[in-house]
């Protein structure tokens, strides 16, 4: 109970994730073990002793370099060609274009920065509503993580001792599936009420935005082809991303330099680290559970209190969409993974698919108030306040709940890529 104290203490006075969970480890040892405290080190370096960590890095620097190019101007000018001539045509562009930099970026924010400074812009220029377009960019940002490649499923596969390739696979239609529902909700809201104008290109100009967008487009087949044909790990698949956007940038987009680049490497490694240190505090913090054997006593009473399957997904579900509006789910699943994983298995839930139930609720905390990280990188995108973004994202979250329960109690919606993988 005092180290529950703690840590809600520490949470509430703003001491970063990685601190608490630092914080809490340490005391936990230090008033129930007798163990020397060197433990603790032992075990922060045991958790970051992985190669598949290092895919972290790659990724986010890969994300970054291509939402700050023309990477993702290619991208938005081809999906407003595929897109442009339906109701609501733009907006569904913009959710297409988010959905499209989520498999270059695997960052939320990356993709709200990347497609928000484009389009927001634009879509007003077109005539629709602000609520829809600020809407659509905060909320459409969040499929960073849920379409592979995705770094919170590398710390997630990390902590859970999974396949990264099969819980990458398993994104695809559960992250296809809940882009198609919102582009369905504005394509019935525009063609009921009218809203904007349609963008049109000539056959000419279309041919040549095609052409122009062809180092884009094959990024993620580069990548995630590398990882599924066996070719590369998704460690060296990281590391391709990231050499192969640099290229793209140098030579043929040719928005990089020297200056750029070391402050994009500056940022990825420096919100690299901070994930990092999340894993590393967690693995220390799960020694204490472990060793307190916190996790079998956990199981005896949930075991009392839910009877099946199904409840046991509502009552982790419904914990973790609380929980995600104030602290990252996937951080909070790395920390509880010691107690997680046996009632998972106790109740046969696939730890493949409970990795998509998690980044589901991560989506959810990521645009929820009040700590909604993609609420406050729209707010800088856009230029509006909070109770304004707020506002924008209630008709998709709505959408991003009900797909998340239906995703849920439907595991094949997840596990049918990974089962055609040997």
């Amino acid at each position: 109970m005092t180290i529950v104290v703690l840590f809600f203490l520490l949470l509430f006075l703003g001491v970063p994730i990685f601190a608490v969970v630092l914080i809490c480890a340490t005391s936990g040892v230090f008033l129930y073990s007798n163990v020397s405290l060197l433990i603790i080190s032992q075990q922060v370096f045991a958790g970051l002793d992985s190669t598949t960590l290092l895919a972290v890095p790659f990724f986010i620097v890969a994300g970054t370099v291509a939402s700050r190019g023309k990477t993702s101007e290619h991208l938005v000018n081809c999906m407003s060609v595929v897109f442009g001539r339906l109701p609501g045509g733009p907006v569904i562009a913009t959710i297409a274009t988010c959905a499209f930099f989520a498999a270059i970026s695997g960052s939320s924010m990356a993709t709200v920065v990347a497609v928000g400074s484009l389009m927001i812009p634009t879509l007003k220029e077109k005539g629709y509503p602000e609520l829809m377009n600020v809407g659509a960019v905060c909320s459409g940002g969040s499929l960073g993580i849920l379409i592979p490649p995705s770094a919170p499923m590398v710390m997630f596969c990390v902590a859970m001792g999974t396949s990264v390739g099969k819980q990458f696979i398993a994104g695809v239609i559960p992250g296809v599936l809940l882009a198609l529902a919102w582009c369905l909700y504005v394509f019935i809201t525009c063609s009921i009420k009218k809203y904007g104008t349609k963008i049109h290109y000539t056959a000419k100009e279309s041919v040549r935005i095609f052409v122009e967008a062809i180092p884009a487009l094959i990024f993620p087949v580069i990548v995630l082809g590398s990882i599924y044909s066996g070719w590369a790990t998704p460690t060296e698949a990281a590391a391709i991303s990231t050499v192969y956007v640099l290229l793209i940038e140098k030579f043929i987009y040719k928005t990089l330099t020297f200056d750029n680049m070391t402050t994009y490497f500056y940022r990825g490694i420096i919100q690299a680290a901070t994930l990092l240190l999340i894993i590393g505090s967690a693995t220390a913090l799960s020694y204490l559970i472990n060793t307190m054997q916190i996790p079998a006593k956990a199981v005896d009473v949930i075991s009392n209190l839910v009877s099946t399957q199904a409840m046991l997904v509502l009552v982790i579900m419904v914990m973790l969409m609380i929980a995600g509006c104030f602290v990252d789910t996937i951080a909070l699943i790395v920390i509880l993974a010691p107690i997680v994983v046996p009632l998972l298995n106790m109740y046969n839930v696939d730890l493949i698919h409970f990795g998509i139930m998690a980044i589901l609720a991560s989506q959810i905390g990521y645009i929820s108030p009040p700590f909604g990280t993609n609420l406050f990188v729209t707010m800088q995108v856009s230029g509006k306040s909070f109770g304004f973004v707020a506002k924008s994202i209630v008709p998709f979250i709505i959408i991003l709940i009900a797909m998340t329960f239906f995703i849920c109690y439907v595991p094949q919606i997840s596990l049918y890529l990974p089962s055609l993988m040997r």
